[in-house]
């Protein structure tokens, strides 16, 4: 009994947030470097907050709004993410790593340097995102709206995009697989110095 109540006290202390930085994100809209794991802030507006540097990793951010947010380097392991809104967002150089994404706006969002791992979305937009040096390790955007997207100096050879729209989208200096390069040119999307293997 003993043990167990150990183990049950480790493992609530793993995804324990720090409360002064939910409290001070909720009253000022501005929490760098927070440690906010595993909070519950679902349906929150939280649109031009400042989350930059702050660990998100098991937080519940189901239905929140995001529009326009600084994520600048956030920890999103394992985070909810379904029906969010993060348009225009900046997640530059965050670990995007088996997160749930059913019906999540990405639209206009800054993807530069991010890392995107065991990640499988549906019904997904990320129409004008930008995606710079970003890096994908089985990663799945089936379906998804990219149309005006911007891919430069990325390996989508671990991106499923099977079916996705990129219609005047943007490839440059990256390496597709030989059947997605077919897609993209049906799809219309714009590719420059891209190598298809």
């Amino acid at each position: 009994m003993k043990y167990l109540i150990i183990v049950t006290f480790l493992i609530s202390s793993l995804f324990a947030f720090n409360q002064e930085h939910l409290d001070k994100l909720l009253k000022t809209n501005d929490c760098q470097e927070c440690d906010l794991t595993g909070v519950n802030l679902s349906g929150k507006d939280l649109s031009e907050s400042n989350l930059s540097g702050s660990d998100l990793s098991y937080a519940n951010l189901e239905n929140t709004n995001l529009v326009k947010a600084n994520m600048w380097g956030v920890n999103l392991t394992n985070t909810n993410m379904q029906n969010t809104n993060a348009r225009a967002s900046n997640l530059t150089g965050a670990d995007i790593i088996n997160i749930k994404c059913h019906n999540t706006t990405f639209k206009g969002t800054n993807f530069s340097n991010t890392n995107f791992e065991n990640v499988k979305c549906t019904n997904l937009s990320i129409w004008s995102a930008t995606f710079l040096e970003t890096s994908f390790e089985n990663t799945d955007f089936q379906n998804a709206g990219a149309a005006y997207a911007t891919f430069r100096d990325v390996d989508l050879s671990d991106l499923n995009i099977k079916g996705v729209i990129f219609w005047n989208a943007k490839i440059n200096d990256s390496i597709v697989k030989k059947e997605d390069c077919i897609h993209l040119k049906k799809e219309e999307a714009i590719l420059k110095n891209v190598e298809c293997k």
